[in-house]
């Protein structure tokens, strides 16, 4: 999400446009919220598949961006893993994440030596690599917080509210930037990765994921989720989703493109909308476990 110094509207666009922009974002809200809460509530295998979607779609994204800049990753190969990787968090609990990420690893490299090209093998294997860990390992972790239930002998509804709580703090977050950026902000944040986020939306950003702690603790979440546990998990959520939505941008300026895709109406790719929750997720579920429950 963005985070704006200052109102005013972008080069190629209109109030007009940049209202039709938000209506077009609301009613895309409006559609997915209640079937994305649907399908985590139900869990198991359709969870699973929904999240396959993400990591499926966010893959082509990002190979598709580094082709864009010239390199050659292997995507089916890279595809194929990152998905195998959402199936062992599934069916493994992680347990043999460890195994299958080395696995990974040896497959692509093994793959290189198939090819005639020798000249690109290192970038071929980075960049696939990349790939299947930053969005196939890290997206894979949403599965891990749906299933941690199972692994410390809970009641498998509340990973629907793991989940919830960590997509509504990160989201908070990147509402809050968003909004008190587009009106408050004065001062870039990091003028060289982004240049329209700004200090003012990061701290708006930190409050509303506070804000959605507190309401998440005073609601759906009262019976597992202290107050003071809340506000720690907010902290986290809010500087994790603001370094991940950086992170992307930082990828995205590199291979100077504005959107890493067009695939959701008004909210560009899979990439944009889930890139502060590809470095929110992981932490949260590593802080409820050890932590936490």
């Amino acid at each position: 999400m963005a985070t704006m110094v200052g109102s005013t509207p972008p080069a190629d666009g209109t109030p007009a446009r940049s209202s039709s922009n938000l209506l077009t974002r609301v009613l895309v809200s409006v559609l997915f919220i209640p079937c994305f809460i649907l399908i985590t509530l139900r869990g198991d295998l359709h969870y699973l598949f929904l999240m396959d979607l993400v990591i499926f779609t966010g893959l082509v994204e990002f190979y598709a961006l580094m082709s864009g800049r010239g390199f050659r990753p292997a995507r089916v190969v890279g595809i194929g893993c990152g998905l195998a990787l959402s199936w062992y968090a599934y069916f493994r609990t992680g347990v043999y994440g460890n195994f299958f990420l080395a696995l990974a690893l040896l497959l692509l490299m093994t793959v290189e030596l198939t090819r005639r090209s020798v000249e690109e093998a290192v970038t071929r294997i980075a960049t696939t690599i990349f790939g299947v860990l930053y969005v196939g390992w890290l997206g894979s972790h949403f599965i891990l917080l749906r299933e941690l239930p199972r692994v410390v002998g809970l009641d498998y509804g509340l990973g629907a509210d793991f989940v919830f709580v960590t997509v509504l703090l990160t989201w908070g977050c990147d509402t809050g930037a968003y909004v008190v950026g587009r009106s408050l902000g004065k001062h870039p944040l990091y003028p060289r990765v982004s240049p329209k986020k700004s200090r003012e939306g990061a701290l708006g950003g930190v409050l509303f994921a506070l804000l959605a702690g507190l309401l998440a603790q005073k609601t759906f979440a009262s019976e597992w989720l202290e107050p003071s546990t809340a506000v720690i998990l907010a902290l986290v959520a809010a500087i994790a989703g603001q370094t991940g939505d950086l992170v992307e941008s930082l990828i995205k300026r590199g291979c100077q493109v504005k959107d890493s895709a067009s695939i959701i109406p008004g909210h560009g790719g899979t990439l944009d909308r889930f890139d502060s929750l590809f470095f929110s997720a992981p932490l949260l579920y590593y802080a409820l476990k050890f932590f936490v429950l």
